[in-house]
């Protein structure tokens, strides 16, 4: 886990990036977890998550998560919930045979990364 503070509690806890058949088709398949482990909550607000080289980059919504909660973070779109976030791209954005999740706070720190 990199990052500091209250931020350094916030991590990337699973992906799949290999949803089931094809993956433009099913786009929330593929989704990235963001689990605060701390005990306070952490205002995710204009935080970033990106995948390997920046070419897909999702900009977190007014978003706070809540101490001890996960976040799923979903390709395609739905309703955003306090558990749900959906990045709305139209097509399939993580490489199936590996890719690298990217969590950037505000100011553009790396909070934490994954390998998959």
């Amino acid at each position: 886990m990199l990052g500091s503070s209250a931020s350094a509690a916030v991590y990337i806890s699973s992906v799949n990036f290999d949803a089931s058949g094809n993956d433009h088709n099913n786009l929330n398949g593929e989704w990235v977890k963001i689990t605060n482990s701390g005990s306070n909550s952490v205002v995710m607000t204009s935080w970033s998550l990106s995948d390997d080289g920046n070419k897909h980059v999702y900009r977190f919504p007014s978003f706070s998560l809540s101490s001890g909660s996960t976040v799923t973070v979903f390709t395609g779109s739905g309703t955003n919930t306090a558990d749900k976030l959906y990045m709305r791209f139209s097509r399939a954005v993580w490489n199936n045979d590996g890719d690298t999740a990217t969590l950037k706070d505000s100011h553009g720190n790396v909070i934490d990364q994954l390998r998959a």
